[in-house]
This record gives C-alpha cells, sequence and structure tokens, in this order.
C-alpha cells in the first residue's frame, strides 16, 4: 500500500517528474474518494445533510484541492525528449544535470526547467516554455535567493535548444573534490526551491 503513493525517485532525476504527477493524482483521488465517502455515510445514516459527518468530509477537501494544484502544476511540464535527453545524458553521468524541475519563486509563480547543469561557477537551465518577460524576474529571483544562502552564482536560463547546447559544451566535464562539493551544495539549495 505505501509503494502505491511513494515515489522512489528523487527530485532531478529524469523519472521524477512523471512519477511524482502519478502520486499527487493518486492523492487527490482518495481524497476525493474519502469527501464522498463521508458525504453519502452521513446522508443514509443521519438521513438530512446537514450532520456531524460532513464535517470530515469538508475538511478533506483542502487537502484534495491542494493535491490537485500541485498535480496541475506538474502537468505545465512535459518530460524531455529522448533524443534531447542523449544529448545531455553526460551531465547526468557526471552528476551535474538536473531534469524536470518545478521552480517555485518567492511570489509562489511556478516555472518548469527541463534541464538544469549546475557547476562550480553557474547555473544554466533549459526551460522552454518560459516567456522572454518571465526569464530575467526567475534568474533575478534565483540569484538572490542563492545570496542569501552564501552561494554566489547566478542563474541563465535558455529557451533555444542549439543556444543551450553550446552552452553547455563550454562547461569541464571533470572536476576537483572540492568542486564537486560545492555542486553537490548548490543542486541541493536549487532542489529545496522546486516542487
Amino acid at each position: 500500500m505505501i509503494e502505491f503513493f511513494s515515489n522512489p525517485y528523487a527530485k532531478g532525476q529524469y523519472e521524477y517528474l512523471s512519477a511524482r504527477k502519478r502520486q499527487q493524482l493518486r492523492f487527490a483521488l482518495c481524497c476525493a474518494f474519502l469527501v464522498l465517502f463521508f458525504f453519502m455515510a452521513g446522508l443514509l445514516i443521519y438521513q438530512k445533510q446537514k450532520n456531524i459527518l460532513v464535517v470530515p468530509a469538508a475538511l478533506m477537501v483542502l487537502p484534495m484541492a491542494n493535491f490537485t494544484v500541485t498535480y496541475l502544476a506538474l502537468s505545465k511540464g512535459k518530460p524531455l525528449p529522448g533524443e534531447k535527453r542523449r544529448e545531455v545524458s553526460p551531465f547526468e553521468e557526471n552528476g551535474l544535470g538536473l531534469y524536470h524541475l518545478m521552480y517555485v519563486d518567492e511570489k509562489g509563480k511556478r516555472h518548469y526547467l527541463a534541464h538544469l547543469v549546475a557547476y562550480h561557477n553557474a547555473i544554466v537551465a533549459y526551460g522552454p516554455g518560459i516567456r522572454e518577460d518571465e526569464r530575467v524576474p526567475l534568474e533575478s529571483d534565483c540569484i538572490l535567493r542563492l545570496r542569501a544562502k552564501n552561494v554566489n552564482l547566478r542563474l541563465k536560463v535558455y529557451r533555444d535548444w542549439p543556444e543551450y547546447l553550446a552552452r553547455l559544451s563550454e562547461i569541464p566535464g571533470e572536476l576537483t573534490e572540492e568542486q564537486r562539493t560545492s555542486v553537490e551544495r548548490i543542486q541541493e539549495i536549487i532542489l529545496g526551491m522546486c516542487l
């Protein structure tokens, strides 16, 4: 039963987005079932709409809405196609790449980043659905939040795949142990800002 509700993938893994969407949908459906169950049981037992079993039914509406909103937000993101994944797989293999992140800014707005590479002196991301007028505020928000955690890096979001690949080609593949520790810390902070 626990496996039915769990997500076996870590945030940032390629499969995480689809597994998280399924998880949120399952939670929302279970909450909806409980709402209907309590409401119908109250009607059958008390034969009127105003009864004590309406209270737990009403209380389950909020978690159901929360799970539904998260599901809908995650549905904005489409998985990175297989050919694009193969092109960035070296970054996954050396631990620099993260997939399918739903970045939540300080105002609560969600931005889908299909791929992100964090390395010791910058962060670059591919966000095909991010509009140009959203890009600079998103980058600024991330920079400010990173600086609040004593990380002086900048985020650059690319909307064009060839331009993103060209930028990735400039990133060195090998890291020193100190740089790897720094990258892991940066990734942990970025993942904390994402759904």
